[in-house]
This record gives C-alpha cells, structure tokens and sequence, in this order.
C-alpha cells in the first residue's frame, strides 16, 4: 500500500492527499514530528522535506512529483489535462501557487502566529508531548518574528490582489483550468488552507487562519470553491 510520511497541516502535504483522493488510490498516513521525526526521514531518504511517498521499493519526494508518480500509476482521472494547452496553463499555475503565493501565504501565516500564538497549540500534532510544546511555542514564535519583517507592505498587496483574482475566476468558473479538477485547482486550494483552514483540517483548526482574510468578505466565495474542491474528492477529516 502507497504510505505518504507527512505534516498534516502542511499545504504541500494537503497537496498531495488531495491528489490522491482525486485518484481513488488507498494509502496509509504517517505523521512526522517536526524536527525531531525529520531525522528518521532524512536516514530513509537523504533529505528532510515532506511529502514523501513510498510505493513499495519508490520513494517520492515533493507534492509535484508525488502528483507525476500518481499519474503514471493510476491514469484517471487526469489531474494534467489532455490538451496541450491546458496542460502547460495548469503547470504554469502549479508552479506559482507552490512558490510565489505559497511564499506569501506563509509569511502572512506566520504575522498571525504572532497575533494569535494559541493557533500553534492547535498545529501540533497528538504525538508531540506537553514537555515539548512549549519549546517548540518558543521557536516558532521566534521564527515569526524573524520572518515578518521580511514581507513589505508592497507584497502583501500583491497577495491580496492575487486572492481577489482568484476570487473573481472561481466566480464564474467551477475549475481554474478546463472543464474537470487539475492540478492547478489542488495546489491552489492546498494553498489557501493557511489562511482559512478547510472541514478536512478538523474541529480544532477549521475555519481558523488568518483572521484579515477569513473575516474579508470580498474573499468569501475563493474559499467556499477552495472547500467544494475538497467536497468534491471527499477529503477526510484527519482526526
């Protein structure tokens, strides 16, 4: 059985249980403790990123190549359209939302963390015990401070209107490329859950994130699409 080693709130990680929804594909989670979980995965794979994949004697990193992968072993539904065209638009797309607007949203996310440190509580997974929540409270409020004053007021505007096109195509459109779910709508959506955390997220962080954009209403309709993508591959609750 495919076994995907990951951070459960991960966007990236999102990314690629969405995909394999998307698939149909049975798979087995595994929940990595930040850092100290990270050594296990760097010894089996020689690098300490996730997603990771492991199909059998494969193992594959990265949400992108996880979604490759998944394209050669399982042919339908296509998650890379047919058409030449609407394949290049949907990897154009994918590559911007796992980059310039991943980098964005997380800086931002990491603004309310600061603001909002109980959010931090509700990341952690069951696993991480209570003598080591407070250290890791510690260090990535650290983080965040560092880490704000990295975004300008110029980029955050560049998000914002970024979200507000989003929102304007998902507006008229079910999909953001053709007629059917691709990549391009799972990398988004996977995205967007640091702002607004989606049902899949579970009781503790749904409908939490970043509270400027969950209370825009100017955004409402980008994550109601972003949460009937998830609706339509039957994403689970984690917990």
């Amino acid at each position: 059985m495919l076994e995907l080693h990951q951070f459960r709130h991960s966007p990236y990680c999102l990314k690629a249980r969405m995909a394999l929804a998307a698939k149909k594909l049975e798979y087995r989670t595994v929940e990595i403790t930040p850092a100290i979980g990270q050594i296990d995965i760097f010894q089996k794979t020689g690098q300490k990123k996730l997603p990771v994949l492991f199909d059998n004697e494969i193992t594959i990193h990265n949400s992108s190549s996880i979604i490759r992968h998944l394209e050669k072993i399982q042919i339908d539904p296509k998650l890379i359209p047919d058409d030449p065209k609407e394949a290049s638009q949907a990897q154009i797309i994918e590559n911007w939302a796992d980059t310039t607007l991943a980098k964005s949203i997380k800086i931002v996310f990491l603004e309310e963390l600061i603001r909002n440190p109980i959010l931090i509580s509700s990341l952690l997974t069951k696993e991480i015990s209570d003598s080591m929540e407070n250290p890791l409270l510690n260090i990535s409020l650290n983080l965040a401070s560092q880490i704000s004053g990295l975004i300008n007021q110029e980029e955050k505007q560049s998000l914002r209107l970024n979200l507000e096109y989003l929102t304007n195509l998902v507006e008229k459109e079910n999909y953001l490329i053709g007629k059917k779910i691709s990549i391009a709508d799972i990398s988004v959506a996977s995205q967007l859950s640091l702002l607004n955390f989606p049902k899949s997220s579970g009781g503790k962080l749904r409908g939490k994130g970043c509270s400027i954009y969950i209370n825009d209403p100017s955004l409402k309709n980008l994550f109601i699409w972003r949460d009937l993508i998830e609706d339509k591959l039957a994403i689970t609750n984690p917990n």
